[in-house]
């Protein structure tokens, strides 16, 4: 039976009157939200400004005095904290530190621990937020010093947050003395089961300050796998010589993606006595590898393009041209590449391949020359050759039909 009357009424408002002021309450936290956004929003943006005109006005009082190494460089840092504040001049002298080269180095580690920024860094590497400690922990690496360098070398090894184990590795690695560069080491080591994102950068870091340490690494065997590689590139992607040896001692292993690794590296840092082996490889069972010295003898060339074409070159050619028909598509895009890059002879051997019945082997054949670095004669043979593929893979347009037909 439907209840009706007075009371069904009575509830039925004041139901309305509770929504309504349910409403009104959301609104106004809405509002006051919004209002505490706008604020914060308006009170960073201020201080934002705020700190890089201090950074702006640090940076120009210090600037001379660090690049000149001047004598009144300590009476410019006096007038930099008072105009724009120790947090500014602090910020200001490690961004220097980690940039300059010399005496200077020593120079600004010293101010930074007599105007107290060490202290305060190391205060915050104790904090219980690990991004306060990892930010703390790069400022430390940036400083330098005997009593940063202990604390990275605590953090490294203890901090149970990997990225402050990090940042105090790439502090170290900075540090660059024996005793960092073998803390930042064994922290590295112990975290490999843990993370791998980050490993390429510090083997590549590690390579540019510390080789000596990398290879020794590298020949302890502790590394296996993916690890021994990545170390292997970063020596070669910096040039050093002991690169070459490593490859080389793994050209022949058993796993083919070492024998890829190790072509690469050869490619980087060859000699032409290494030239043989990178031709050899391309003959690899393996498709990758084949790719990998189809790219080394691409890298070769690049490097020797600024003086005579080597003997080399010519075999090198002859044996890339055979590739153009490869079963697997990088082999024939890197072998393009490799001979768009050999000079004139491998110019031609593409020229040939543009003419060649392998659909697969055109492709890649006019794919490299239109990016080549080519002689205006050569260039018109290109375009024309091109255009006459347009033509040959445009349909033949039908004739049109008779008018009357349409009537």
């Amino acid at each position: 039976m439907t209840t009706t009357g007075p009371r069904a009424i009575g509830i039925t408002e004041e139901a309305l009157r509770f929504i309504a002021a349910g409403v009104i309450v959301l609104t106004a936290i809405v509002l006051a939200l919004t209002l505490v956004v706008i604020i914060h929003h308006i009170v960073t943006d201020r201080q934002r400004r705020r700190n890089r005109a201090r950074f702006e006005t640090a940076s120009m009082l210090l600037a001379p005095h660090l690049v000149n190494n001047s004598p009144s460089l300590d009476e410019a840092v006096a007038v930099a904290r008072s105009k724009a504040g120790d947090r500014a001049v602090g910020l200001v002298l490690r961004r220097a530190r980690y940039d300059l080269k010399g005496p200077i180095v020593d120079r600004i580690t010293g101010i930074l621990v007599a105007t107290g920024e060490v202290r305060k860094l190391l205060g915050e590497a104790k904090s219980r937020r690990d991004w306060r400690r990892a930010g703390a922990v790069r400022g430390l690496g940036e400083c330098g010093g005997a009593e940063a360098k202990e604390a990275l070398i605590s953090a490294a090894a203890d901090d149970v947050s990997s990225e402050v184990r990090r940042a105090a590795r790439e502090g170290l690695l900075s540090d660059g003395s024996g005793e960092a560069v073998h803390a930042a080491v064994r922290s590295f080591i112990a975290d490999l089961p843990r993370r791998s994102g980050w490993r390429r950068s510090f083997y590549a870091r590690l390579a540019a300050v510390a080789p000596d340490q990398l290879t020794e690494l590298i020949r302890s065997g502790e590394l296996k796998g993916t690890e021994e590689k990545l170390a292997i590139e970063a020596l070669g992607d910096a040039g050093r010589p002991v690169a070459l040896v490593l490859a080389m001692e793994r050209i022949g292993a058993p796993e083919a993606e070492m024998r890829a690794t190790a072509v690469r590296v050869i490619g980087k840092v060859a000699t032409d006595r290494e030239v043989p082996v990178v031709i050899e490889a391309l003959q690899d069972p393996e498709w990758f590898v084949r790719a990998a010295a189809a790219r080394a003898i691409e890298w070769m060339a690049t490097l020797n393009a600024a003086t005579t074409q080597h003997n080399w070159q010519q075999g090198a050619c002859e044996k890339l041209a055979e590739h153009m028909t490869d079963s697997s598509w990088w082999v024939r895009a890197n072998a393009a590449r490799a001979l768009s890059r050999c000079g004139s002879s491998g110019v031609q051997l593409l020229l040939t391949a543009s003419q060649s019945s392998d659909r697969y082997a055109r492709d890649a054949a006019i794919a490299a020359l239109a990016t080549a670095p080519l002689q205006p004669e050569v260039r018109l043979q290109v375009k024309k050759r091109i255009d006459e593929l347009m033509e040959q893979s445009q349909p033949a347009i039908p004739a049109p039909r008779p008018k009357e037909l349409f009537a």
